[in-house]
């Protein structure tokens, strides 16, 4: 098996590899390598070519809160093999940042300020636009379909069946957004779409923001909806944090009612319910050990 699956790297790597002294696979779409220079870099692939081509624009556009991304030795940017497109990031070393340190999370929160504020007004037809309602849509029904092979104890099945109920509620009332989305749509407001932790980059140096597959035309709020619902289990479910930033989009997320009842969605729930099939009892037994406060927190967005 091993066998197998190193042949069907070295059949995607075909056309890459020349380019390298050492390639080293992280995970099933990035490499470390050493070019023929000597400098490291990681590779990353995608199998849409629009997804590298918008991440090598915002690097090219002066993001300096964004990984740099760097040519080839022959001067292209994206090269193309396996049925994969692939470019060049530098190589910084550094650590993710942890949510559970309340530094951290004010890093991470000034970090995509400073994003959106370098990348808006960025023209580009490989960033796509997002519906927030059809997102959340999508991942509620793709939830509920996932629910059907699970044994679960009537304690478990209470909660699966509540945070249905919060899902549809949510969902029933998000006509404000729609209107808040063509008008960052008018004013080409762009979010990193994907502020997750390990999406930061940290060392004593500088903090910069990777994984930009996810990149968007969106109000900037989107970023920190994601942002607000990660933290707030290290945060006593408590918006209390955030309640005097300067950072006005953040602010928006708890003084607006129509923003503030989208942070009753479950979005981390149905996340790691269909990423981590093999995790969802472990997960159900973290939800449950929160219940109280989350559910007190939800009644008081909602």
């Amino acid at each position: 098996m091993r066998n197998h699956a190193s042949k069907m790297n070295g059949a995607i790597l075909q056309g890459i590899r020349p380019f390298f002294l050492q390639m080293k696979q992280i995970n099933s779409l990035v490499w470390r390598g050493i070019s023929y220079n000597g400098e490291p870099v990681f590779l990353k692939a995608a199998v849409k070519k629009e997804t590298i081509k918008k991440q090598i624009e915002i690097s090219s556009a002066g993001a300096t809160s964004f990984v740099p991304y760097i040519p080839f030795a022959d001067g292209e940017w994206m090269k193309e093999s396996g049925g994969l497109t692939f470019a060049c990031m530098k190589a910084i070393e550094g650590r993710a940042l942890d949510y559970s340190i309340k530094e951290d999370r004010f890093l991470a929160l000034e970090k995509t300020n400073h994003f959106q504020d370098e990348v808006q007004g960025i023209v580009s037809k490989h960033i796509p636009y997002v519906s927030l309602t059809r997102k959340w849509t999508n991942r509620f029904i793709r939830f509920k379909q996932n629910l059907d092979s699970e044994v679960l104890s009537f304690e478990q099945e209470k909660l699966i069946n509540y945070f249905l109920t919060i899902g549809e509620s949510v969902l029933s009332e998000m006509k404000e957004v729609e209107q808040l989305e063509r008008s960052a749509y008018r004013r080409h407001c762009i979010v990193h779409g994907d502020p997750a932790h390990h999406n930061f980059i940290f060392n004593f140096d500088q903090l910069l923001l990777i994984d930009g597959d996810l990149i968007s035309y969106a109000p900037r709020e989107y970023d920190y909806l994601q942002l607000i619902n990660r933290m707030l289990p290290h945060c006593n479910w408590s918006l209390e944090e955030w309640e005097k930033s300067h950072i006005s989009s953040l602010r928006h997320c708890i003084e607006h009612s129509s923003l503030r009842r989208l942070l009753a969605y479950p979005a981390d729930f149905y996340r790691e319910w269909l990423m981590n099939p093999s995790g969802r009892n472990e997960l159900l037994v973290k939800t449950e050990q929160q219940k109280e406060k989350r559910s007190a927190f939800i009644r008081q967005v909602l």
